[in-house]
Parts: C-alpha cells; structure tokens; sequence
C-alpha cells in the first residue's frame, strides 16, 4: 500500500473511534454555561500552520507525461518578525497574504453545531530536492533522479490550497477555567472541495504559469481542540486538524497542461470568534 494511503487510513481509523466516543460522552451532558442560548451562530478568523506528508506528482500535457516521486513540501507562513504582526496578520488589507482560517457556524443543539469553514492553507514543493522521475518530456525518456532546482520547476498551491468543507462538531463543557471562562472540547468531521489558485511553472518546457482558481479534487478531514469564552459573546478557539486531499485537477499552465497528486496533512490554528 502506498505510505500516505496507509498512513491515512490509520489516522482515521483511531480518529474516527475517538470522534464516535467523545459524540457519546457529550451527549451525556449538554448543557453550555456561559454561551447565550439565543446566539445560534458564530464566525471566526484565524491563522494556520501545516505540514504535509510525502506523495508522487504525475504531470501531463500534449508535449509530455512523467511523474516525480515522493516529492516532499512544506507550509508558508508569513514571516511575524519585522512588523509582520500588524503589517500582515492584523492588517486587513494584507488579511489574506498568511494561511487563514475562516469559518460561519450554526449552533444546531447546545451540543452539536455545523459549519461552513475556508482552510487557507499553503504548499510549496521543497526546491532543490533529488526524487526519482518516470515518464517522457518531449518525446525524451525520464528516468533515475531529478534535482527540482527552480530552473526546472515551480511547483506551489500558494493563492493557496483553499479548502473548502462542510462540517458537524460535537462538544461538551469543561471546567478548566473556572466560573469567569466557560469552556469547551469539541471534535469534528468535515468533507468537501479544494479550489487552489496553483503557481507551477514548467521551466523545463517553457511555459507560463495559469493562475486561475480552478476546481481542482476534495479533501476529508477530522479534528479536535478547545473553545474559550474571553468576553461575553467573544471566544477564541484553537484546534488540530488531520486530513486527506486527492487533486487529480491541477492547472499547471495557461496552454491547458495538467497535474494530479495526492497527500496528507497536519494543521494547527488559533482563532478568534464571535456569536450573534
């Protein structure tokens, strides 16, 4: 079995047990001191941080067909230092330059709630890397290793890897902050589309870049983590997310060239929210 196939099938295996027992234990005790009942929806803003497992990028077009294995990449995360905090993160005209996390919610029970929610994330092939290559550009035979030195490749879903998912969230009340801060754990589940704005450059066949948002796969996911009330209607929120993304429609040219892949990530996000 492929390594990020079975990494994700046990991922989701152990999370999927623990979604369904924490769904049980919450049901035992749904009450949420703290949260005005009348206030049925919520939105939050917030950033993220990612990394994303190894996989094969297959690559296709009218003057070629090779795949590169096992390339690794990495997240984005714009630079905090510098006046990046107020220059970037907290400037809204600059809102969308780091990985973001947006998210509408509707509290359907005093223990369940379901979500509309927008994971601006980034990923970046990691340049200068040696992966073995397959296939034929331009008639030639690919074969043995490939340095993707940026001369010959530009590989990135910077504009970004916008995921965009339904979800259902289970939570319980918990007593860690005493009377002042209710709080609550939450587990969640979610399901639906990847729309990159994709940067690929194939230096190698000298094309120019798409840079269109493009429907390009879906992506599944689970997480858990905490919800704090900070004041009154205002809370912040942080949580882990584990999920898949399958691509089979990347953009990697304006002349209509294509990619496919498929990964595993992990994320984590902070945010800031408020009901009404």
């Amino acid at each position: 079995m492929n390594p990020t196939f079975s990494i994700f099938f046990r991922s989701v295996a152990l999370l999927i047990v623990a979604f369904f027992t924490c769904s049980t234990g919450f049901a035992q005790d749904s009450t949420q001191p703290g949260a005005n009942p009348a206030k049925k929806w919520s939105v939050y803003w917030g950033w993220n941080r990612g990394n994303y497992s190894n996989g094969d990028i297959h690559f296709w077009g009218a003057d070629h067909d090779f795949t590169l294995k096992n390339v690794a990449a990495t997240d984005l995360q714009a630079d905090l230092t510098g006046g990046g905090l107020f220059g970037t993160y907290l400037n809204p005209a600059e809102m969308t330059i780091p990985q973001t996390n947006l998210r509408v919610a509707y509290q359907y029970s005093s223990d369940t709630a379901f979500a509309i929610n927008l994971d601006h994330m980034k990923y970046v092939m990691t340049p200068d890397q040696s992966v073995a290559i397959s296939g034929q550009i331009k008639g030639a035979p690919q074969s043995g290793n490939q340095i993707l030195a940026t001369n010959y490749l530009n590989f990135e879903h910077t504009d970004g890897l916008n995921i965009v998912t339904l979800e259902i969230e289970k939570q319980r009340q918990v007593d860690w902050f005493g009377s002042g801060f209710a709080a609550r754990v939450f587990a969640l589940a979610g399901a639906g589309i990847v729309v990159p704005k994709s940067n690929v450059t194939l230096n190698m066949l000298g094309r120019s870049r798409s840079d269109q948002f493009h429907l390009a796969g879906y992506s599944v996911g689970l997480g858990a983590g905490l919800e704090v009330d900070v004041y009154k209607d205002v809370f912040f929120r942080t949580a882990y997310k584990f999920g898949y993304v399958n691509l089979p429609d990347v953009m990697t040219s304006s002349q209509g060239d294509k990619a496919a892949h498929q990964f595993t990530y992990n994320e984590l996000l902070v945010a800031v929210g408020l009901r009404f």
